[in-house]
Parts: C-alpha cells; structure tokens; sequence
C-alpha cells in the first residue's frame, strides 16, 4: 500500500494519467459524493444498525423509509436542473463537472488496444447522476435499462452494460468508438420500481409519503418499504442482494470488472462500511494487475483505509493534509488536470 500527498496535486495528476492510459476504467462512489446535499447513508445505516442489534425492527424499518422518503424529497428539486447556488445546485454541478473530465479523458485516451468506456458503481439511490448526465447532451451514459421504440415500459437489462458505441464515418465507413459511460447502481435507485413480477422498471414509482401516524404502524412501514426498488442501509442488505437476481448481477458486474487484467478503480465518497463490497474488493486485489486508488477525504479516513487494505500492494490513498479535505470540488480540478500537466522536468 502506497501513500501521495494531494497537495503535490501535478505529480499525482501525472501519475493518475499514467495509470488511466494502460487501463481499465472504474469508479466506486459513495454516499460522500452526495454532499453537502443529502445525509450520508453510512450516518443512517450505523443508526439503523444500532436497532437492529437492540431487536428493534420496527424502529430500524421506520428510519429506512424516512432517510429514502428524504431522497425521493430532495429529488423533486432536480428535474430542473439549477436550484440557484444551493447545496442541491452545488451537488449537481459537481457530477456535471466529474462527467465532462470522464468523458474528455475517454476520448483523448491514447491506447487504441482499450475501451473508451467506464464504469461507475455506485451504492447512493439519488438521481444525480442521472440528471447531471441529461444536461450534457454529447455525453453517452448507459444506465442499464432497454430503451426499444414502442415500449414505454423500460425493462433493466444488465448486459447491456457490455455494449459499446461506434460512430463511421460518411465517406470511408472508418468506425470509431464513441466515450460511454455506464451507471451501475449496485444498491437499487429511488427512480426504479418493481412490477407485480418482480420486473424492475424505469420510471418514478407512485410512492406517497407516510404521515407520522402511518409511521406507527409497523405494516404500513414495510408496505411501503417493499414497493421501492432499493437495497436499503442494514445488516440484512446481502441477504436481499442473493434473494434478488437484479442486485446479485450487478454485484458480480462489479467483481468482473475488477478481476479484469488492469483493472483501475478509484473510490471517492465511499468508506468500505460495507462489509460485502471490501470483501469482494479485497478479493478481487488478489488479481496482481489491478490498482485501486482510494481518495481520503480526511486524514481520519486515511488511517482506516489503511487499516482496511493493509495488506494489499497494489492500493494507493490520496491523502490530505492534517488541516484539509479531499471533496468534489478537490477531485474535479484533479481530473480537470488530467491529460493537462507537461511531463515533469529531469533537468
């Protein structure tokens, strides 16, 4: 495990570009990334945690329902795209800045031998990908779902995430790949639903908000939490994940795309709380060709990534310093670097 300084932003923007020119791209966002705009799930999941050790399972439900009810909020102020400078606009703005960089590293991309495609895992339900991908109208994002003329009913299918995009040319029929990006939402998100088969869909699922009384009823709390397509922040999140064909491949999407020679993930947003995404990572870090590159947000995160991957060579945390913090605005002016920097001097 190797440690770089962030504040030596040229040399890591330098070495990042040497990683992403012989590799395959991934990324691995977390509830983080969300910020300042929505709670960070792993908060809520330590609460509902915290129940569900205490046999309160009705209490733990009802805090599952609230933080997803809190999103499914927080989405309405979307659609539009700009909220006038507010943590929601902050928040858009940031994805849109990290998609444009994404999208410029692919097409300015050297080796041919490579897809001009990445993959972005994610465990957050919220739909800011989805938006900020919208209002970049050259952007290709793949969100998995069948988009066939004719069917208003858009049925998720995994394996569309193989596919990519070619563009010929009028006169020579010369084929080039055009970037794509695929959205992979390893945890479900609050603009799926399921149909009565257990199909999932794409659409905004006619979910109500339960009053304060509802909430008291323990049946109407799980009615309510077993219409949302989401794997929800507790202990019992696995369990859900084998029972659910849907969650359980995209969970192997993302092993597949680690076991991959070269395979490259960087993790933003995203602490390893989640016991079964650090062990698939962990195992997948057998794979001596891949490289994962952590960014700490702060140094206390340094410290318990590297706890986590103490004993693994090929992962590298950006970290820094004492007094600063890695966010979003951080790692876009890195990748913003990206393909940017002249080759340092050996004067």
């Amino acid at each position: 495990m190797e440690i770089i300084d962030f504040n030596e932003l040229e040399k890591v923007a330098r070495l990042l570009e040497r990683y992403i020119q012989s590799a395959h791209l991934n990324f691995l966002f977390g509830s983080g990334a969300s910020m300042p705009a929505i709670e960070l799930a792993g908060t809520v999941e330590h609460e509902i945690d915290q129940h569900l050790a205490a046999s309160e399972y009705d209490e733990a439900n009802k805090k599952a329902l609230t933080f997803v009810e809190e999103l499914e909020y927080q989405h309405g102020f979307l659609p539009d795209g700009y909220t006038d400078g507010d943590d929601t606009d902050l928040t858009l703005q940031n994805y849109i800045h990290f998609l444009v960089s994404v999208d410029r590293i692919l097409f300015e991309r050297k080796n041919i031998l490579l897809p001009r495609q990445a993959n972005v895992f994610t465990t957050n339900y919220d739909e800011f990908f989805e938006v900020a991908a919208s209002l970049l109208p050259t952007l290709v994002l793949n969100d998995g779902f069948n988009r066939r003329i004719g069917n208003s009913n858009f049925g998720y299918a995994p394996e569309l995430f193989f596919d990519r995009v070619y563009r010929s040319g009028t006169v020579y029929q010369h084929q080039s790949e055009v970037p794509s990006i695929n959205l992979i939402k390893v945890h479900g998100s609050i603009s799926w639903k399921r149909q009565a088969d257990e199909k999932i869909l794409l659409g905004e699922p006619e979910n109500v908000q339960l009053t304060l009384i509802q909430k008291d009823n323990p049946q109407e709390v799980r009615d309510a939490l077993a219409k949302r397509a989401v794997i929800l922040p507790n202990m019992r999140k696995f369990e859900s994940t084998l029972l659910d064909r849907v969650y359980f491949d995209l969970l192997r999407l993302y092993t597949n795309a680690m076991e991959v020679e070269n395979a490259l993930l960087f993790v933003f947003g995203f602490s390893f709380a989640d016991e079964h995404i650090l062990d698939i990572t962990r195992r997948a870090l057998r794979n001596p060709t891949a490289k994962v590159v952590i960014f700490a947000y702060c140094q206390t995160g340094v410290a318990d990534f590297e706890a986590k991957f103490s004993a693994h060579r090929n992962v590298l945390i950006v970290a820094p310093t004492v007094a600063q913090h890695i966010g979003f605005p951080e790692l876009n002016s890195l990748f913003g670097m990206i393909g940017n920097v002249p080759e340092a001097s050996h004067a």
